[in-house]
């Protein structure tokens, strides 16, 4: 090229670039509706990259030569646009970080009609986002995760979820693989090595609900028979890696029964043409792909005696995801800004369901204790509300948190149990008519919520949690001529806040003994009747039903007295507020330490342990090395003699006769006793288990130990036992042991322990997933943190993508752990560069600063009170 010509070019390409308009960081511009997708992919799990042809059918609404859309790093040889017969060229350019690209058209197109195609590679992604790939056994596998914005990994489109169209998937994959979509196969044909297969258009679908598999994998087909609600049979299959055919058996087995739950709720049927599960061992969690839903193995590969936690999973998740069909992929957000309402009724739906599947598991109460988690974060000064304004796409990442599934679903649980459950569900089905295969805003569904409950309160009282940040926090006296109630906002030492003054409408109920009462308290004061009941304790958040925290006018004493006696809500209700009231100011460490004592005697799982799982959070966080010892001997005093009452030995079968919640509190207090506590009997007792169980002798421990008896085993044995047992989980194919073997080597202990972890969580064969386990785990350990963030930093972008694209603004939780307030600024220097990396969290960054000024707080605060209550131990 000579001299002239490039500066021609150089110059063209200078005034091209100044007359672009700017890329749109948040919602496309309007005028292009897109009405159908033809996705052809050729898709080899075993090469780094994959190819595609994808069409898009769409409509103008004005003359164009210039489109917004979504792709990201995806290499575009051919685009073209046509329309009324006509074919033009077009340019393909990625213009942010965040995958919005730019099509540039050869001449304008006309409004109406279009189709745009495009030719393209990509590379499959190592971690959970887009179309990823891992390598299990000798086999590769391919899977997708979409959700929020990563369907642009995959293929080019318009990746918002207020665009539903069907999409026609063909797949061309190596003849040793099967393939999977959303819709049904149509046929499959053999072309050379590889085989061509053709699904059925889908029902309208957003781009994040979009999933294929690819890989030879093992299929154990079901039909789920005909109902009151659905008609006709439905065919139903679990698909997993090569060789855990006998892992699918409960999930096919258990499935159609918690499907059925849901048809009833609902009233309406299934409303796909087929149904799958499909395990990934990449995958974190699940997702809720339109008749594909694609889950983390050990979540839906179940051994014949999986411990109860494992089933506990298994039901609420696949509740959950299966709730999605309806709420989520049948009627489908606008915009991300009322993702919370899809994500807080799945959570509430999984919960309610997976209780009425197995109500002995304790899932009904895990939405409790779900709840009380989400508080601390909402008590924060830097907050978001549940309805979060969404203008940007680094700001729809930090949607997926606390707020959105576990407020949500007690926010939705709370205003059920106020307008009536007959009547909420009537406005849920009403919702789904009005709104099925389409989309709706939160809006719509307070609209119809409202109007059949009948009750005009509701919704303004619903938005007063749902539209505004913070914990509502009732103070009660209980007094011979009523009960005083006044509402103000919950603020723990150490978070400033706002000055904005909040009021919520509460759906309050009260108890005593088997007296209640209930009432809205919608002002800041309000006085009730005397309350007359059997019992001394008056309740002031019966059930634990209502997302609101509350102190006792005269103290804690008669809760506290009463605690091993309540019912295993009013407990957990119990142990969240005292604990509250404790790092607000208001009450003592002695007064903390005697109710823990007391809960810990309470039946209910979560109760028991509640207060010991915040202790465990200053022993990590507070106290000086000096002072372990101390704190060891208060966990061993607090939760022994519980344990001694049920009693422990670590070899299948030896509780065999206890009831299922028994089984779960001895699991836990085994956990708090050998790894807070470090009592010598309990870690002695699991280090022989282990040590037999990996020597050949399967009956030795119970899965429900497995994990902590690891754990113990790696504090214990250190680099040789860590090496043996890395090589040992990535020879296994069992999910749950190697969920558990790659947490268990994040509990490393010693400079030389925690580096060694550190190399393993890297080393070949260990799954993306398990490396964000292990270096989560090292992270949390008080004795690893600054080792693992300098590694972390070091290693930040194979560390980072290892994590699931919904979940990466998760990695800024590393950060977390700090109790003093020199450490906020080293943070903001480590983090605030990385952020565009990870494309987001500003929000998190914000908050860990936040928790970390609040602890220090705390400790300052009261240090020295605990260091008298320590001191008694």
């Amino acid at each position: 090229m000579n001299y002239l010509a490039s500066a021609f070019l150089a110059t063209s390409a200078v005034l091209a670039i100044a007359a672009a308009p700017a890329p749109p960081l948040g919602r496309l511009p309007a005028g292009v509706t897109p009405t159908a997708y033809r996705l052809d992919l050729t898709v080899d799990p075993a090469k780094p990259t994959f190819t595609g042809h994808t069409e898009i059918d769409a409509t103008l609404a004005t003359a164009t030569s210039t489109v917004f859309l979504h792709g990201r790093d995806l290499k575009v040889s051919r685009a073209t646009a046509t329309a009324g017969g006509k074919t033009v060229t077009a340019r393909y350019t990625e213009v942010d970080s965040s995958g919005v690209a730019r099509l540039d058209l050869a001449s304008p197109m006309p409004a109406g009609k279009v189709t745009f195609a495009l030719d393209y590679a990509a590379g499959f992604r190592p971690g959970a986002e887009g179309l990823f790939h891992g390598k299990v056994g000798n086999d590769w596998y391919a899977w997708t995760q979409m959700e929020p914005i990563d369907a642009r990994r995959m293929f080019p489109g318009f990746d918002e979820p207020g665009f539903k169209t069907p999409f026609t998937v063909t797949l061309t994959v190596p003849t040793t693989a099967k393939a999977f979509a959303n819709a049904p196969e149509v046929s499959a044909t053999p072309k050379g090595a590889m085989t061509v297969h053709k699904f059925a258009p889908t029902q309208p679908l957003p781009t994040y609900l979009v999933a294929v598999g690819v890989g030879p994998f093992d299929v154990v087909s079901a039909t789920i028979p005909a109902n009151a609600v659905r008609k006709t049979p439905l065919e139903f299959r679990v698909i997993a890696t090569k060789g855990q055919a006998p892992r699918m058996q409960i999930t096919a087995r258990e499935t159609p029964r918690l499907l059925a739950l849901l048809e009833d709720y609902f009233g309406s049927p299934y409303p796909y043409e087929k149904l799958d599960a499909l395990a990934s061992p990449i995958q974190g969690g699940a997702m809720e792909n339109a008749g594909l839903i694609i889950y983390s193995d050990s979540l839906i590969l179940l051994d014949d005696d999986a411990p109860p936690s494992q089933l506990r999973g298994f039901g609420e998740v696949s509740a959950h995801e299966m709730a999605h069909q309806w709420f989520g992929d049948l009627v489908t957000p606008t915009w991300w800004t009322d993702i919370w309402l899809n994500e807080s009724f799945a959570s509430w739906m999984g919960n309610k369901v997976g209780d009425l599947w197995r109500g002995d598991l304790g899932i009904g109460v895990s939405e409790v204790a779900g709840a009380f988690d989400a508080m601390d974060t909402d008590s924060l000064g830097r907050g978001r509300p549940m309805r979060q304004t969404i203008d940007r796409n680094d700001q729809i990442g930090s949607s997926f948190d606390s707020i959105t599934y576990q407020k949500g679903a007690q926010v939705v649980s709370m205003f059920e149990a106020f307008v009536g459950p007959e009547k909420f569900r009537a406005g849920v089905q009403l919702h789904m008519r009005r709104h099925a295969h389409g989309n709706a805003t939160a809006e719509d569904f307070f609209a119809s919520v409202g109007e059949a409950a009948g009750d005009p309160r509701l919704v303004p009282a619903l938005r007063t949690f749902t539209d505004q940040t913070g914990v509502p926090v009732v103070t009660v006296e209980d007094r011979p001529d009523g009960i005083r109630l006044r509402q103000s906002r919950y603020v723990p030492i150490g978070v400033a806040t706002d000055r904005m003054l909040r009021t919520w409408s509460i759906p309050m109920c009260l108890s005593r003994g088997e007296g209640r009462t209930c009432t809205l308290l919608d002002k800041t004061e309000a006085t009730l009747p005397p309350l007359v009941g059997t019992a001394a304790a008056l309740m002031p958040n019966a059930g634990g039903a209502g997302y609101y925290r509350f102190s006792p006018v005269g103290g804690w004493n008669a809760l506290i007295d009463a605690a091993p006696t309540l019912p295993g809500r009013d407990a957990m209700a119990v142990a969240d507020s005292l604990w509250a009231d404790f790092a607000a100011g208001k009450t003592d460490f002695a007064t903390v330490a005697r109710g823990a004592k007391a809960l810990a005697a309470n039946p209910e799982r979560l109760a028991a342990v509640a207060i010991g799982y915040h202790l465990k959070e200053v022993g990590d966080t507070l106290l000086t090395p000096a002072q372990l010892p101390q704190y060891r001997r208060m966990m061993a005093a607090i939760y022994g003699p519980r344990l001694a009452t049920l009693g422990f030995e670590p070899r299948r079968g030896a509780h065999a006769t206890d009831t299922v919640p028994q089984q779960t509190l001895r699991a836990s207090l085994v956990s708090l006793l050998a790894l807070e506590a470090r009592d010598p009997a309990v870690r002695a007792k699991l280090l022989a288990a282990i040590k037999a169980y990996l020597g050949g002798d399967a009956a030795a421990i119970e899965p429900s130990y497995r994990q902590v008896a690891l754990g113990v085993a790696v504090q214990d044995g250190g680099v040789a036992f860590m090496e043996s047992l890395s090589k040992r989980m990535i020879a296994s194919d069992d999910p749950l042991f190697r969920s558990q073997a790659s947490i268990a080597i994040g509990m490393a202990e010693g400079a030389a322990a925690v580096a060694a972890a550190q190399r393993l969580a890297l080393v070949p064969g260990v799954q993306s997933l398990e490396t964000v386990r292990t270096i989560g785990m090292l992270g949390s350990q008080p004795t690893a943190r600054d080792a693992t963030i300098d590694f972390v930093n070091t290693n930040f972008a194979r560390v980072m993508e290892s994590y699931p694209g919904f979940a990466r603004t998760s990695i800024i939780g590393l950060y977390r752990g700090y109790c003093d307030t020199a450490a906020i600024g080293r943070i903001e220097a480590m983090v605030q560069p990385k952020l565009k990396t990870i494309g987001g969290g500003e929000l998190e960054l914000s908050q860990t600063k936040e928790q970390v000024a609040q602890c220090a707080a705390l400790k300052a605060a009261k240090g020295d009170e605990i260091s008298r209550v320590l001191a008694t131990y």
